[in-house]
């Protein structure tokens, strides 16, 4: 299986070095699943954009410091490629800014609601559907973000949601899903990464963040479910 990564920025600080990028860390995940997945870098802010949807098996539209509705030309050239993909009905997931960008690029809204939300968080699904089979029970992975959706596309309908986010996850026909959490992230990284954002973030969010790290996540689940999508 051939996935397209639309890289929308890059690891952080010496987590680059420590961890490996976005193109490492979605390979890894995908990889205990499937070993056989091949992850693509497409570094769509330098301009590296897909020349036909079907030149990889399916998409996937990383996370990003940046917001989805900063002004930045890369940030519309990536939304007339999404609905260049969804018009193809190739198949496309989107993560944390990803969810974002593809729900504002087809008509949804994304606001900054005030604040952060991280740590470890279960998400219920509220639409059990051929696209949500593999997590149906729910599913737990971690979260670092600021803005979310708060209205969905036309098209769209809610699949899941937290307490925190009511947009968890959402679907577009059975080719698209944007995914609100980071299932990329392990505990250790996320651990790593709200220590190091402790004065940006405030102590007592991200106390209460890190106490959500010891039960674990279901990341390997949403691997397959996201896999499940690109395959049809």
């Amino acid at each position: 299986m051939r996935i397209g990564l639309l890289r929308c920025d890059e690891v952080g600080g010496d987590r680059l070095d420590r961890y490996g990028g976005y193109q490492k860390l979605f390979t890894e995940l995908f990889h205990d699943v499937d070993a056989e997945v091949v992850v693509t870098d497409y570094y769509v802010v330098g301009g590296q954009l897909p020349g036909a949807p079907d030149e990889q098996d399916g998409w996937l539209v990383s996370g990003a410091r940046s917001s989805a509705l900063d002004d930045d030309p890369w940030i519309a050239d990536l939304f007339d490629v999404i609905r260049d993909l969804d018009a193809a009905r190739a198949p496309l997931i989107g993560v944390c800014f990803g969810h974002q960008a593809v729900a504002q690029a087809l008509g949804g809204e994304v606001r900054y609601t005030g604040g952060w939300n991280i740590g470890v968080r279960h998400a219920e699904v509220v639409a059990p559907s051929s696209v949500t089979a593999p997590v149906d029970g729910g599913y737990g992975i971690t979260y670092c973000h600021q803005d979310q959706i708060v209205d969905l596309p036309a098209r769209a309908r809610l699949t899941s949601s937290t307490a925190h986010c009511p947009v968890a996850s959402f679907a577009v026909g059975d080719h698209i899903i944007g995914i609100q959490g980071h299932p990329e992230f392990d505990t250790d990284f996320a651990r790593d990464l709200y220590t190091s954002r402790l004065v940006r973030i405030g102590e007592e969010v991200v106390t209460d963040a890190l106490s959500t790290l010891d039960g674990g996540t279901d990341r390997i689940a949403v691997a397959d479910w996201m896999l499940r999508v690109v395959s049809g």
